[in-house]
C-alpha cells in the first residue's frame, strides 16, 4: 500500500469517527480550516496523478470510460468540463514551477492555479502578480485580473473575434426555475447592463424608503426584476435616475499606440476588457467617464466638507471596485467610509476614504468595529471584545 493510501485510509476512519457537536465553535473554526488546507493538497495530488495516468493511458485498465477526462470526472464526481480544467492546470505546471510549489504546499487551491496557469500561460511574467492576488483576495478578484492578464496579452482583433464567434443566449429548465447564461463581446453586454442599471438603482432606492419588514431583495435579484422591466417596456421609477455614465479604465500607453500590452488594461469596470478602439470611439460620446491610469494625481484632491469631489469620487471607485475589507468579494451598493472622524479631522481626501459593502459598513459605524489598515491597501475588522482583550493584556502587562 503507498503511502497517500494508508492516509485516505486513516482519514477515512477518523471522519467516521467524528462528532462535530463535542467541539467548542473556535475549535470546529481552526479545524474546518485545517481540513480545508488538507483537502488543498488532496486535489493537487490528484490532479498530478491524474495527469499522469492519462499520459500513460494508465486509466484505461478497468474503466469503462471513452476518454481521460471521462475517467477523471467519473473517479471525481465532477463534470467533463471540471475534469478538464484539472488536466490542462497539471499541464501548465510544468512551466510554472512557484505555482506549483503553492499547489504542494496546500496554500493555493486547484481552482486558484487554473486561473493563475490559464494567465500565466500567455503571459509568464505575470505568474508572480497573479499569486499575490490569489494569496490576498478573493477568487473573484483573482479571476479579473486573470482575464486582465489574457486580455492585454491577446491580441485585440483576435480576442473580439472569439468573443463574437462564441456569443449565445443558452436556457435550461430546473425543478420550477428557468435558468440561463449569456456570453458575448464585452461592449454589446455593457449595453445591456447600462440599460437596466437605473431600474435597479430605482428598485434599490425604493427598498431602502419602505416601511415595510420584508428583507431586502439580493442585487442578483433587483437585476433579474429590472431585465424583465427593461423587456416589457415598463421601466417604472427609471427616469429619475438619469441616464447611465458610461466609464471606461484604460492605461495611457494603450490608448495612445491603439492596442494593450503585457501588463495594461483597457477595460469597463465590473464588466471585462474591451478593444483599445472602443475606448477611442466613445471618447466621442458626452455621458462618459474615461478614467487613465496615468492621468491627474487624484491623491492631491482635498476637500474641507463633508462633499466629495467628483475627480475623487472617480478615483476612490476605480481603487476599490471591491469591499476593501479582505475576502470580501462584494461588488454592488458598496459605501464611502471615512476612516477618520469628519467632525473631528474635517478633511475629505484620497488616503482616508474607503468603500466598503453594506454589512461592513454597518459593523464600523454602529458596532464598534475597529479598522485595521494593511500595507497593501486592504482593511480587516476588528471586534469590540477583541480590542477590548487588547486593552486588558496592554495593562496587565
Amino acid at each position: 500500500m503507498f503511502a497517500i493510501e494508508s492516509i485516505a485510509a486513516e482519514l477515512r476512519e477518523v471522519v467516521a469517527g467524528l462528532e462535530p457537536d463535542t467541539f467548542a465553535g473556535r475549535d470546529a473554526a481552526r479545524l474546518a480550516e485545517v481540513c480545508a488546507t488538507g483537502e488543498r493538497i488532496f486535489s493537487t495530488a490528484k490532479a498530478l496523478f491524474a495527469k499522469r495516468a492519462v499520459d500513460t493511458n494508465g486509466w484505461r485498465h478497468g474503466s469503462q470510460a471513452i476518454s481521460g477526462e471521462q475517467w477523471l470526472a467519473n473517479a471525481s464526481g465532477c463534470s467533463e468540463g471540471q475534469a478538464r480544467d484539472t488536466l490542462k492546470t497539471a499541464e501548465r505546471l510544468e512551466a510554472l514551477a512557484a505555482t506549483e510549489a503553492k499547489l504542494r504546499e496546500g496554500s493555493l487551491s486547484l481552482s486558484q492555479a487554473t486561473l493563475v496557469t490559464k494567465a500565466a500561460e500567455v503571459d509568464p511574467a505575470a505568474e508572480g502578480r497573479l499569486l499575490r492576488t490569489a494569496d490576498r483576495d478573493g477568487i473573484r478578484t483573482l479571476r479579473d485580473t486573470s482575464d486582465r492578464v489574457i486580455a492585454a496579452a491577446t491580441d485585440d482583433e483576435t480576442a473580439h473575434g472569439v468573443a463574437r464567434r462564441e456569443r449565445h443566449l443558452r436556457t435550461w429548465i430546473r425543478g420550477m426555475a428557468k435558468h440561463g447564461s449569456f456570453s458575448g463581446p464585452v461592449e454589446e453586454v455593457d449595453a445591456l447592463l447600462r440599460a437596466i442599471q437605473p431600474i435597479e438603482q430605482s428598485l434599490f432606492q425604493q427598498a431602502r424608503t419602505a416601511t415595510d419588514d420584508q428583507p431586502r431583495e439580493s442585487y442578483d435579484a433587483r437585476c433579474f426584476d429590472a431585465l424583465i422591466a427593461l423587456a416589457r417596456g415598463d421601466g417604472s421609477g427609471s427616469d429619475s435616475a438619469g441616464p447611465p455614465v458610461a466609464r471606461v479604465r484604460v492605461d495611457l500607453p494603450a490608448l495612445l499606440a491603439g492596442h494593450t500590452s503585457p501588463g495594461e488594461v483597457c477595460e469597463i469596470p465590473g464588466v471585462g476588457p474591451v478593444p483599445v478602439d472602443h475606448a477611442r470611439n466613445v471618447l466621442s460620446h458626452g455621458l462618459l467617464e474615461l478614467v487613465i491610469t496615468d492621468g491627474v494625481d487624484v491623491q492631491t484632491v482635498v476637500s474641507r466638507t463633508r462633499h466629495v469631489p467628483e475627480a475623487l469620487k472617480v478615483a476612490i471607485a476605480e481603487r476599490d471596485e471591491r469591499c476593501k475589507v479582505r475576502g470580501c468579494d462584494r461588488t454592488h451598493n458598496l459605501e464611502r467610509h471615512h476612516t477618520l472622524e469628519f467632525h473631528e479631522f474635517e478633511l475629505t481626501t484620497y488616503n482616508i476614504l474607503g468603500m466598503l459593502c453594506g454589512d461592513h459598513h454597518d459593523l464600523v459605524t454602529h458596532r464598534d468595529h475597529e479598522i485595521i489598515d494593511h500595507h497593501d491597501g486592504t482593511w480587516s475588522l476588528r471586534p469590540p471584545a477583541e480590542q477590548f482583550d487588547e486593552h486588558r493584556d496592554t495593562h496587565a502587562a
